[in-house]
């Protein structure tokens, strides 16, 4: 009998991960353009970068940019936009990510719009790759700008100087930043741009300084600027600008510490679901799981989920926590194992094994879950692990 290994079974690297996980991650495109209408509307006029790094906060980042490109720019279309009725109000005007891979990903599949790499290059030669691709680099670092300004296409390149208005992350000084744009150094600066710290707060006045600040830098050129995050296009109109740069808010998730205003409706994009894998009748007293930190208080039926730490639901879950069997919110109970976790059935005696649970998605917002895990959605769309569904309706 032969044991002979190949060199992936030997280092662990068997199947797509997609295939092996019980997940089912279903992602609804017409609800991601729905929420980038609302976000141009309430924009003022600005044009839309949509943010798509970390994966599209763990959407699809291909996917999510030909949802929201011109249908012409997708392969199976050959007619013009014109010709398709996609309405100009979902389309992105450019997409925004973090680095030079993901970009390329994105031109690679087709996509024509301008692309944002936030975070510019991270080497030298990572600026020729943007200037032949036609990228928008970001520079926030005097040994970026020094590279740039070396590079014999730096007169090319659509580069944006990145202001640091009190982030406290990446970026120039103001002070640094108009020394830069009134600088004779080939550089071709075609924006400029920040980002905000406690834009999420909604009576937090920091969010005011930073776009005074961000005002405070002047130039003779005719720039570009961009300052609204999804909170800034929420709850801050004095951040509109040229640009805009959605990014949660596209995905269905609220940012702010407090609801949306009259009329505004974000659509949950991302589905999570997991089945059913074993429903049993527990006595009372019976403690689940893992230290026994929960303990029946009655006979109750109580429903195993075939999802854990493993796929990305978090471990630390406080007593709030609730899923969605049918419609109905059901509490988890226990503690979160690596590939599965008890919920409370008694609300729902009549379900089954095989049947569906939503860990998040219409019925259940990713908002709550996170809360009851002391994180903020963020963490949870871009943890999950499983198998991706997409809609298009």
């Amino acid at each position: 009998m032969s044991h002979e290994f190949s060199v992936s079974r030997e280092l662990g690297q068997g199947p797509d991960d997609a295939s092996t996980r019980s997940v089912t991650i279903t992602v609804n495109l017409q609800a991601l353009r729905r929420n980038l209408a609302t976000a141009r509307r309430l924009s003022g006029g600005s044009r839309q970068f949509a943010t798509i790094k970390a994966d599209a906060y763990g959407h699809g980042a291909v996917a999510v940019a030909h949802a929201l490109s011109p249908r012409a720019s997708r392969r199976q279309y050959s007619e013009p936009a014109s010709l398709t009725n996609e309405p100009t109000e979902s389309v992105a005007d450019g997409f925004a990510v973090v680095t030079l891979g993901e970009a390329l990903e994105l031109r690679q599949s087709g996509i024509r719009q301008s692309i944002l790499v936030l975070q510019g290059p991270q080497n030298e030669s990572a600026a020729t790759q943007m200037s032949r691709h036609q990228f928008w680099p970001v520079i926030h670092d005097r040994q970026q700008y020094d590279w740039f300004r070396r590079h014999p296409d730096c007169g090319e390149l659509r580069s944006w100087l990145k202001v640091d208005t009190g982030m406290g992350r990446l970026g120039f000084s103001p002070d640094e930043a108009n020394r830069l744009l009134a600088s004779d150094d080939g550089v071709f600066w075609y924006g400029v741009m920040t980002h905000f710290a406690c834009a999420d707060e909604t009576d937090n006045p920091y969010t005011e300084q930073q776009v005074d600040r961000f005002n405070g830098v002047q130039s003779a050129l005719s720039l570009q600027r961009s300052m609204a995050n999804s909170a800034g296009v929420l709850a801050w109109p004095a951040s509109r600008a040229d640009w805009a740069r959605p990014g949660i808010m596209l995905y269905g998730c609220n940012p702010l510490d407090r609801d949306l205003g009259e009329g505004v409706t974000l659509h949950a994009v991302m589905t999570a679901e997991a089945p059913l894998i074993s429903v049993k009748l527990m006595k009372q007293g019976t403690g689940i799981g893992y230290a026994q930190a929960w303990r029946c208080p009655q006979d109750m039926p109580v429903g195993y989920v075939a999802a854990g730490y493993r796929d990305g639901i978090p471990r630390v879950l406080d007593d709030t926590a609730r899923v969605s069997v049918a419609g109905v919110k059901c509490p988890v109970i226990g503690r979160v194992s690596m590939d599965s976790f008890a919920i409370d059935l008694r609300q729902v005696p009549d379900a089954k094994v095989g049947d569906a649970v939503e860990l998040w998605g219409e019925n259940n917002s990713v908002d709550e879950l996170a809360s009851a895990a002391g994180t903020i959605s963020y963490e949870l769309l871009t943890s999950i692990r499983g198998k991706r569904v997409y809609l298009d309706r």
